[in-house]
């Protein structure tokens, strides 16, 4: 009698093997702290951010192959379409960010900077959670609903909460929530080192 097998949920849990290292979490927090400092008026660290859509391939890859692969052995995945994934994001980015003027509109009787920005930790929740979501899917790793939860209740409070100035919100939701995450991918990278000891094995693709 011939098995079945199941190619999707086999990709499922080669990508769920592949996220436990914690890099998805360090690169999350490290982009959220600079556009935190960014915000808060750091120019210095804005170019960063151009740097990290540049080098981020290369970061992933040499991240997994110095610590990743040699212990759970080399993984190649088929390539998402990203043409697809780029008008998905700038779908849900644009729907979310239109639901957000709407209900400001509707909240406040008109737009105003100061009450756009003091939504903007809700804006950028609900950023986070799409692209949490779709992680979900990829790899059915039930973490992200704590992630989603922190991302979305820290947005909200930190849209309710008053603050001097509008701005300030946005900045301490970003400097919280790059915490968490990088908290959480050190932790994560600490159990994945114990739970999968170096082997030797490594990819030189």
């Amino acid at each position: 009698m011939t098995k079945k097998i199941n190619l999707n949920e086999m990709k499922q849990q080669a990508n769920k093997l592949l996220t436990q290292d914690g890099l998805m979490e360090l690169l999350m927090g490290a982009i959220l702290f600079i556009s935190s400092a960014s915000f808060s008026g750091m120019t210095s660290y804005t170019p960063f951010l151009g740097m990290y859509v540049i080098f981020l391939n290369r970061i992933l890859e040499g991240f997994r192959k110095r610590f990743t692969y040699p212990r759970i052995g080399y993984i190649k995945l088929p390539d998402d379409d990203s043409k697809e994934i780029g008008y998905g994001i700038l779908t849900f980015v644009g729907t979310v960010g239109i639901l957000l003027v709407v209900g400001v509109y509707i909240t406040y009787g008109s737009l105003s900077g100061e009450n756009i920005y003091r939504w903007m930790p809700m804006l950028v929740g609900m950023i986070l959670f799409g692209g949490l979501h779709y992680n979900y899917s990829k790899t059915g790793d039930k973490t992200n609903y704590f992630y989603i939860f922190m991302v979305l209740l820290g947005g909200l409070a930190f849209s309710l909460k008053e603050f001097a100035e509008a701005k300030l919100g946005l900045q301490l939701y970003l400097l919280a929530i790059s915490g968490l995450f990088i908290v959480a991918g050190v932790v994560r990278f600490m159990v994945f080192t114990k739970k999968y000891p170096m082997t030797g094995v490594s990819s030189d693709d």
